[in-house]
C-alpha cells in the first residue's frame, strides 16, 4: 500500500515539475529571435535578428511609444523603400530652366548604416566634379533630365523643414510646423510598391489618390498623390507588391507622400519613416535644398522626433 501511494506521489511531483517548466518557458524564457529579410518579413529563427540597426538613434522618438521596439530590429517595424527601381536623376541641359543643387546628404556628421559612415558616391552621368546636378522645371514640375533612366529622389524628409516657413509653401500650424512623411519626387508613372506586408484599409481621395495600408502591431502607412491605385480595400498584400503609379493628384509636382502612423485608441503619432528603412541612404539622390534642411539644430534626417497630430 505504502509502495503504491508512493508511485502516485512521484507521479504527481512529476506532473508539478513539468507543468512549473512550461509555465516559465513561456512567460520568463527568452523568445527565439526572427531574422527579417530585405521585405521586413520573418524568416526562419536564427540566434539574433539581421533587421538593420542605427545606433546614432539614442533619444526622442523610440520612448514615445510604450512597448514597441520599433528600430531594435526585435519585433519592430522594418520597411523597404516605396520603389522598384534604384534612386537615380541627372542633369538636364544648360538651355532648360531649373536649379543647381548639390547631390548632397545635408547632414553632420554622415549618415551611418550599421554603425559605419556611408561611403560618397562618385561623381555619375549628368554630375559635376563637386557632384552637382541641375534639376530641371518646366510648368513648375520637375522634369527627368533622361527620361529613360531618371526615376526618384527625396524632396521632402520628415519634420522640422525650412520649407515649410517659406511663403511659398504649404504650412503644418497644427502639426507644429513639421511635415508628418517624406516626399520623394519622381517621374510621373514609376512603379509604388508596398514597404511592408499588410491589410489595405482604405482607397479613395484623401490626399489625392490615396492608399492606407495596416501594417500591423498599431502601424497604418500612407501612399499618397498617386496617378492610380492597383489595389482594393480589404486586399492582403506583401513588401514589393505593386500599390499603384507616382502621380500629382491633389498636388503640383509629381511624388509620393510616404508616411507612418501608430495609432492606438485616440492617440495618433507621426513616425519618422527614415529610420525604419533597411536601405542606404549614400545611394539616393537628396538635392541640398530647403525640402531636406531643418530650422532646428539637429540636422540628421534619420533623429527627427516623432510626434503627436
Amino acid at each position: 500500500m505504502k509502495n503504491q501511494i508512493w508511485g502516485y506521489l512521484k507521479y504527481l511531483l512529476l506532473g508539478v515539475i513539468t507543468a512549473t517548466a512550461l509555465l516559465w518557458s513561456m512567460t520568463v524564457a527568452p523568445a527565439p529571435a526572427f531574422a527579417l529579410n530585405s521585405q521586413g518579413r520573418q524568416g526562419q529563427a536564427v540566434a539574433s535578428t539581421t533587421a538593420v540597426r542605427h545606433p546614432e538613434l539614442v533619444s526622442g522618438s523610440l520612448a514615445q511609444i510604450p512597448g514597441q521596439a520599433r528600430n531594435d530590429g526585435e519585433g519592430g517595424l522594418v520597411l523597404s523603400l516605396p520603389f522598384s527601381v534604384d534612386s537615380h536623376w541627372t542633369s538636364v541641359d544648360n538651355n532648360t530652366p531649373g536649379i543647381v543643387w548639390r547631390k548632397a546628404i545635408p547632414t553632420q556628421p554622415p549618415l551611418s548604416r550599421g554603425g559605419a559612415n556611408v561611403i560618397p558616391l562618385l561623381p555619375e552621368e549628368g554630375l559635376g566634379e563637386e557632384g552637382e546636378i541641375k534639376f530641371g522645371i518646366q510648368n513648375g514640375q520637375f522634369i527627368p533630365g533622361n527620361p529613360e533612366t531618371d526615376t526618384w529622389f527625396v524632396y521632402g524628409w520628415f519634420g522640422a523643414l525650412e520649407a515649410i516657413k517659406q511663403p511659398y509653401n504649404v504650412k503644418y500650424p497644427e502639426w507644429g510646423d513639421r511635415h508628418n512623411g517624406i516626399d520623394f519626387a519622381g517621374k510621373e508613372g514609376i512603379k509604388v510598391v508596398s514597404a511592408s506586408d499588410g491589410k489595405v484599409t482604405f482607397v479613395g481621395k484623401k490626399i489625392g489618390n490615396t492608399v492606407i495600408v495596416n501594417a500591423g502591431e498599431g502601424y497604418q502607412i500612407t501612399y499618397a498623390h498617386l496617378q492610380d491605385i492597383s489595389v482594393k480595400k480589404g486586399q492582403k498584400i506583401q513588401a514589393g507588391d505593386l500599390i499603384g503609379h507616382l502621380g500629382n493628384t491633389g498636388t503640383t509636382n509629381p511624388h509620393l507622400h510616404f508616411e507612418v502612423d501608430y495609432i492606438k485608441k485616440s492617440t495618433r503619432i507621426a513616425i519618422n519613416p527614415a529610420p525604419l528603412m533597411a536601405t542606404d541612404w549614400g545611394r539616393v539622390v537628396i538635392p541640398n535644398a530647403e525640402a531636406n534642411q531643418f530650422y532646428t539644430e539637429n540636422q540628421n534626417p534619420l533623429t527627427q522626433p516623432d510626434f503627436n497630430w
